[in-house]
């Protein structure tokens, strides 16, 4: 018979579940094993920085870029602006 080994879930901390591209998270798994870091780690880390940006943003003044032109600056952004 197989023994289940429960895992130790850090105090004040909370499951989080969700679906990425299997060669994105076999990438990241590597990645973090070779930093010798948990990726549970390396993910609050990086939703704690997206989190500080995305209130350092709401800090400044309103642009006077439409919803449509801030829009197309995200998705340029986010696509590396591979565009041509």
């Amino acid at each position: 018979m197989e023994e289940t080994v429960a895992k130790k879930i850090p105090q004040g901390s909370t499951e989080l579940s969700l679906y990425i591209n299997k060669e994105l998270k076999r990438k990241f798994k590597l990645a973090c094993t070779a930093e010798e870091k948990p990726m549970s780690e390396v993910v609050t880390a990086l939703i704690d920085q997206w989190l500080t940006q995305k209130e350092t943003d709401s800090a400044r003044p309103v642009s006077e870029d439409s919803p449509g032109e801030v829009s197309e600056q995200v998705s340029e952004k986010d696509n590396g602006d591979k565009g041509g």
